[in-house]
């Protein structure tokens, strides 16, 4: 898990899906799961989406780029898309979450 948590903080902004990871790490993507869930009960793509969300949140209280451009800088080029992540992960749209933050 060590070695996916550091190669995920340097690539999550690139690498959205769990066999990257596990073929880099040359597991196989079950495995690798396996690992994920016995160590955090929580699965890879939950994992990655986690820090994407973070960077996220990190991006829209730091820094006045629009959520269209975080999405972008994120690796989506579907910004409706990213809101609904966002916003399925997080229970608030990304303009809430930075009003919200500032309110």
């Amino acid at each position: 898990m060590n070695r996916f948590t550091s190669l995920l903080e340097d690539q999550f902004d690139v690498q959205k899906y769990p066999k990257y990871y596990a073929d880099t790490l040359h597991l196989s993507t079950a495995y690798l799961n396996e690992c994920a869930k016995t160590a955090t009960g929580k699965t890879i793509s939950f994992h990655i989406q986690e820090r994407i969300i973070l960077e996220a949140k990190r991006l829209l209280f730091h820094s006045s780029k629009s959520v269209k451009e975080i999405a972008c800088d994120l690796g989506y080029d579907d910004y409706s898309y990213f809101s609904r992540i966002f916003s399925k992960a997080t229970g608030m749209t990304a303009l809430s979450f930075r009003k919200k933050s500032f309110g």
